[in-house]
Formats: C-alpha cells, sequence, structure tokens
C-alpha cells in the first residue's frame, strides 16, 4: 500500500479548474468538527439539526448539505482533542504531498456523491465517520510506513491501521442492506478513483512477474 502516484488526468483538472482548490482545508474540516462538537455537547438536539435528512433538505433547510460534515466523531472532550488533532494532521499531510487542488477534490468527490446519492436515495447521514476514514486512508497510502500512537501509547504503523480498517469495510459491505452498500460505495468513491487505478496496477504487474517466473520454472 505504498503509493504517491495520483492518476494522470488529475494533472488536466488541475491546470483547467486550479479555482477550485480551497488551501488549508483541513482547518475548514477542523473548525466544522469543533463547532459540532461545541453544539452537540450544550445541546443534543443539535445532533439532529445538523445531520443529512433528504426531506429536510427538500423542505429548504439546506445547511444540512454542509454541516452533516460537522457531526464529530466524538463527545468526549478528551478524544475529540485527539480526533482533531488527527484529522488536522492527516489532511494537512496529505495537501504537503498532493497541494490544494487534489486535496480539494478528494474531498469533493466524496462529499458531492454522497449528498447526491442521500438525496436520490432518501438515505439519511448521520454521522462523518466515514468521510474522515476516507482521509485517513488516502494519508495511509501516501505515507504507509508512518507511524501514530494508538491510544496516545502504542505505535502502529498507518498501513497495518489501513488493512484493518479496509478489512472491516469489506466485511460491513457484505453484510449490509443494498442501499447501506450505495453509500459505502458514493462515500468512499474518492479513495477508489484516486488509488484504485495504481492498486490495479500494481495487481497487474505481480500477476505478470509471477506468470513469468512460472514460465522460467517450467524451461
Amino acid at each position: 500500500m505504498n503509493s504517491h502516484d495520483t492518476p494522470r488526468w488529475l494533472q488536466i483538472l488541475e491546470r483547467k479548474m486550479q479555482w477550485l482548490a480551497i488551501p488549508n482545508i483541513a482547518i475548514l474540516l477542523v473548525t466544522l468538527q469543533a463547532l459540532g462538537f461545541l453544539m452537540i455537547t450544550s445541546n443534543p438536539t443539535w445532533l439532529n439539526l445538523l445531520a443529512l435528512f433528504p426531506e429536510a433538505v427538500k423542505d429548504g433547510e439546506y445547511w444540512r448539505l454542509i454541516t452533516f460534515l460537522a457531526l464529530p466523531l466524538s463527545t468526549s472532550p478528551i478524544w475529540v482533542l485527539f480526533t482533531l488533532w488527527f484529522l488536522y494532521y492527516i489532511v494537512n499531510t496529505i495537501e504537503n504531498v498532493w497541494g490544494a487542488f487534489k486535496t480539494t477534490l478528494y474531498v469533493l468527490v466524496s462529499v458531492l456523491l454522497t449528498i447526491a446519492l442521500s438525496l436520490s436515495l432518501h438515505f439519511p447521514v448521520t454521522q462523518a465517520s466515514d468521510f474522515e476514514s476516507t482521509l485517513f486512508l488516502a494519508a495511509a497510502m501516501l505515507f504507509p510506513e508512518m507511524e501514530v500512537r494508538l491510544f496516545f501509547a502504542i505505535p502502529v504503523k498507518m498501513k497495518w491501521l489501513a488493512w484493518i480498517t479496509l478489512g472491516f469495510l469489506s466485511y460491513r459491505f457484505l453484510q449490509s442492506a443494498w442501499i447501506e452498500r450505495f453509500y459505502l460505495i458514493a462515500i468512499y468513491s474518492n479513495f477508489v478513483i484516486f488509488f484504485g487505478p495504481a492498486a490495479i496496477s500494481r495487481v497487474r504487474h505481480f500477476i505478470r512477474r509471477q506468470k513469468f517466473k512460472n514460465q522460467i520454472r517450467r524451461d
């Protein structure tokens, strides 16, 4: 899971749509999460007001198209500090490698397709953990050997956490109803689009190499 490559078509988009870039998008995402935490801990009814409920959006509550990203991963003051720091760290790390445009596009692909699925299939989005998981997976692909401190103490390489995450997602996909599967495809679409082609290329290269080795052994 080691790839600094991104699809070639991104270079073309970047030249033509540079205006789309949001520099330091990590600050925007962390600010949303911090505001969501403060609002929900002060009054739990904010949870329903921030979530993406398609019916509410169609009734004019358009803020939900953005505020579902503010749904905090934790309402614990200690854990929220860790999650906010980690969110900023991984998104800022991604931007340092990719630049503002590619990082912004990675975020927008997931967000826009999730919104489109939610509105078209009437699927409510009541948490932001999957969206933030896509950011973690991108960072793990770019920096697989980087170590993080699990529970603030146990050093674990990003690639191992990523494999665990992908394993859990695979199990979840197989066990879910069809509409949940569509949701997972939509929200993780950015990861598939950005890293899928490189992964497929590596698999093909591995298969060709194995066939070549087998051919040599037979000869």
